[in-house]
This record gives structure tokens, C-alpha cells and sequence, in this order.
């Protein structure tokens, strides 16, 4: 997860969403007020790993800006971050286990016709 703050601390100006991407064009997936968030998998928008040591990844990509004003400049803007690899925040991703879940027993005798939905008319 990478966090923005919307202004340029220089010339107190507002920077909008639309004007920030993560790596390879990857737009902000959360927009607040006073804050922009990055949420996207290592896998994702261009992220690079490299492992640093038998425990240690870096993970790098860039935030670029890009202004709706021509009278301001483009920034690329590095990023890096350094992680255990025990980090619980890492969790590996497979299609091939994937956790099952039971039927909700809440809802395994409900049923209706579509009709009680209003979604026909039952002319």
C-alpha cells in the first residue's frame, strides 16, 4: 500500500487523483480529502522484488505525476520498500488450494419464485 498526500508542500498546490498513477499506470484506490491510497498486489502495476537476503525482499516501483496543467512539470517519483519475508502482511496467493467455504446455513432453506421478487408478473 502506498499513501499520498493531494498537495505540494513547495508551492501549496493541489495535486488530484487523476493526476497520480502507481508504477504502470495504476490509478489510486482510494480517494479521500488529504489522502490518496495505492492498494495493489506485488504482482501487480509493474512492482519489482528483489531479493535482498534469505529473509529480506525489496519491493520498487515509481508514483508518477502527471499535471492537468501544462505550465507545471511531470515527477517520477521512486519508491522502495524493504520486507521480511515472514511479514504477515505477505501472504501467498493460490488458486490451487483455495480455502472452501460451507454454505451459509442461514439461507440454505430460502427460497423463492421469481414472482414474490416482482422481478415477473404472473399474468
Amino acid at each position: 500500500m502506498v499513501q499520498a498526500v493531494p498537495h505540494a508542500y513547495s508551492r501549496h498546490v493541489y495535486i488530484f487523483a487523476d493526476e497520480l498513477y502507481l508504477g504502470s499506470g495504476c490509478p489510486a484506490t482510494r480517494v479521500q480529502t488529504y489522502e490518496y491510497e495505492f492498494i495493489y498486489s506485488v504482482h501487480d502495476c509493474g512492482i519489482r522484488t528483489q531479493v535482498v537476503s534469505e529473509d529480506t525482499l525489496l519491493f520498487q516501483t515509481e508514483l508518477y505525476y502527471n499535471p492537468r496543467s501544462i505550465h507545471r512539470n511531470c515527477h517520477k517519483i521512486p519508491l522502495e520498500c524493504s520486507v521480511s519475508r515472514k511479514s504477515v502482511w505477505l501472504i501467498p496467493v493460490s488458486t490451487e488450494n483455495e480455502i472452501k467455504l460451507d454454505p451459509s446455513p442461514f439461507i440454505a432453506d430460502f427460497e423463492t419464485t421469481p414472482e414474490e421478487l416482482g422481478l415477473l408478473n404472473s399474468n
